[in-house]
């Protein structure tokens, strides 16, 4: 990523130019443009100008508000006294997290949170910095989230307008034929009920995917920006030449960690929106990778792991999801085994689903823990559902079962109490070998 300035390196309009401040520009993952005092643009970098779609020659020099600023979204037009962008220039206070609406050189807005800061040389304010957040993803599923939240109400609407009829129609029936109203106003009442209870729990599970969508957008806002700026300093730190190699290894670990946080982040999101890109992978290298994760907690409790991989070759999978839905059994399974130790068990073999007779990769992970009842296990994928109490969100499997079966697989569980060898439980999860297709007739749906 290029930061573009009139006179890269030199003294511009903004005042001088910290060779350190340009690093990270150039490698910030943010739009970001600034203005000389007299409110036109001296500097963008490459994430501003594909966000905006303007070449840098189209920026340098113009009026930023003018250009990209101009109107509200209902067309009317936007002030420069009502910019608050432009406050930071004119007053010297900084203006934050400010949420606007800008138009790209194509004419399509596109939602950011922006900020503005006066950059100060003395006494006089000698231009402004302003950062560009891209949310209109964020915008997309607030959008969706209240078209989500109108089709309950009409739901709940049409459920009162069919209890109303049916109330009618009974009375009408008991009326004309009184002889057998009993039996007629018996079975109104039982079919009412029937379409009350599943309209309530069509209602509730609406509410659960709604409060889903809400947190991952939350998730989305309010990591993604302190992990931009933790990234940022590993990055300075790590290009410091006094730095030994010791050190080095250990930031160059910390940034792999903070990469694996990002996409968790971005998968979270992606799980409501669908979409993922496939790649070539090893079953037992994937299964290594999760379980180096936590050979902490491993070595902790004591736990053994007996690895079981039969006829088990490359094969097409959603990496990154994948590896998430595996991450979650090997915890789950660990929490179930108490502090004296048990067995997880891995299995990896050639398989066919049952249901639809595909053929593919089937992941087992067991545990030697104490089980659960039929009842818990029925209800263990649905969301917000958790035995952990406190202690557990009740999204993790939800989550799991939700991308299995959107890239054309299956997550079961078999359970059985007591412990020992006869008890404890297995998840299994199958992974169909026309997972391509899947996952690129997911990408055509949300396209």
């Amino acid at each position: 990523m290029e930061m573009h300035s009139q006179e890269p390196g030199k003294s511009g309009p903004a005042g001088p130019v910290v060779p350190s401040v340009l690093a990270v520009l150039q490698h910030v993952p943010v739009g970001i443009y600034t203005v000389d005092p007299h409110g036109k643009c001296a500097q963008i970098n490459e994430a501003a100008l594909e966000l905006l779609g303007f070449t840098e020659a189209e920026c340098l020099g113009q009026d930023m508000h003018e250009l990209v600023h101009f109107k509200h979204p209902n067309g009317s037009p936007y002030l420069p006294a009502d910019c608050p962008l432009l406050q930071a220039r004119a007053t010297g206070q900084p203006a934050r997290n400010v949420d606007e609406v800008l138009w790209t050189k194509s004419g399509e807005p596109v939602y950011v949170t922006c900020s503005s800061a006066p950059v100060e040389f003395g006494d006089q304010v000698q231009g402004t910095v302003v950062t560009l957040t891209d949310v209109s993803t964020r915008h997309q599923m607030k959008q969706r989230l209240e078209r989500a939240e109108a089709e309950q109400r009409e739901v709940l609407r049409q459920r009162d307008a069919a209890a109303r009829a049916e109330q009618e129609l009974a009375q009408e029936q008991a009326t004309r034929h009184r002889a057998t109203s009993v039996s007629v106003e018996r079975a109104a009442a039982d079919q009412l009920r029937r379409q009350q209870q599943m309209a309530e729990d069509r209602l509730v599970q609406s509410e659960k995917l709604a409060a889903v969508g809400r947190l991952a957008a939350s998730i989305s806002h309010e990591i993604n920006n302190p992990l931009e700026a933790v990234t940022n300093l590993l990055y300075l730190v790590r290009n410091d030449p006094s730095l030994s190699d010791e050190s080095g290894s250990y930031l160059e670990m910390a940034e792999k960690e903070l990469a694996r946080v990002s996409e968790i982040v971005a998968q979270t999101l992606r799980f409501q929106r669908g979409g993922a890109s496939a790649t070539m992978c090893s079953p037992e290298s994937l299964i290594e990778s999760v379980l180096a994760l936590h050979q902490g907690r491993l070595h902790h409790r004591r736990i053994q792991i007996d690895r079981r991989h039969k006829n088990s070759r490359p094969f097409l999978c959603p990496e990154g999801d994948i590896r998430q839905i595996l991450n979650n059994l090997v915890g789950n399974a660990i929490d179930a085994m108490a502090e004296k130790g048990g067995t997880m068990t891995i299995r990896t073999r050639a398989s066919r689903d049952p249901h639809t007779r595909a053929s593919g990769l089937r992941i087992s992970v067991s545990d030697s823990g104490h089980g659960m009842t039929q009842t818990t296990a029925s209800q263990i994928f649905e969301p917000f559902y958790t035995t952990k109490g406190d202690g557990g969100s009740g999204l993790g499997l939800w989550i799991s079962s939700t991308l299995a079966r959107r890239h054309g697989g299956r997550l079961n569980v078999r359970s059985r109490t007591g412990g020992g060898p006869r008890g404890g439980t297995t998840f299994s999860l199958f992974v169909p070998e026309a997972m391509q297709d899947a996952i690129a007739g997911s990408s055509q749906q949300n396209s």
